[in-house]
């Protein structure tokens, strides 16, 4: 017969087996997680890296009176890539998305002439620049879920501060 304390309802006895209960599953190892490592759920940013590392990699190879023409045109071939996939989507119907996307286009056609037209010492910063730039791109689009897929701008973005990042330590351009 389980006893109580006077005032109340409870059981010791069941108070005591809950104690040990609570006891025995904190010292009991935990259980395997069934949630994928980090990278797979992240396979985008994943493949963003390894662009990023080629891309990097094919402008060491270049001569470097060519890097910033090279460079200009991946800046503004990044932003083209958004208008077309956002065409064959059907998303730059909304005049909105069109007006962005155009504004994009512009705005960074004009950060590649920049990179261009400035002192190949600064044209790195440019460039760089141009990239963090996209990179602010990028996260608008993940999370408006529009003209590209969601997959796409996360390894967009990846590769696009990469790529910023390592333009802003050793250079390249």
């Amino acid at each position: 017969m389980a006893t109580t304390t006077p005032g109340t309802a409870t059981p010791l006895l069941a108070t005591a087996t809950t104690a040990t209960t609570a006891t025995t599953a904190a010292c009991e190892p935990a259980q395997p997680s069934t949630r994928r490592p980090w990278l797979l759920r992240r396979w985008p940013t994943g493949v963003g890296l390894v662009l990023a590392v080629a891309s990097v990699a094919a402008m060491t190879l270049l001569p470097e009176p060519a890097r910033p023409w090279v460079g200009a045109w991946w800046v503004l071939t990044a932003e083209v890539v958004y208008l077309s996939w956002g065409t064959a989507r059907g998303d730059l119907g909304e005049r909105r998305w069109l007006t962005a996307e155009t504004a994009g286009v512009l705005a960074f056609g004009a950060v590649a002439l920049a990179v261009v037209a400035v002192d190949p010492s600064s044209a790195a910063h440019v460039m760089a620049a141009g990239w963090l730039a996209h990179a602010l791109w990028d996260v608008a689009h993940h999370r408006a879920d529009k003209v590209v897929p969601r997959w796409y701008a996360e390894a967009c973005l990846a590769t696009d501060l990469t790529v910023a990042a390592s333009l802003l330590t050793i250079g390249l351009v």
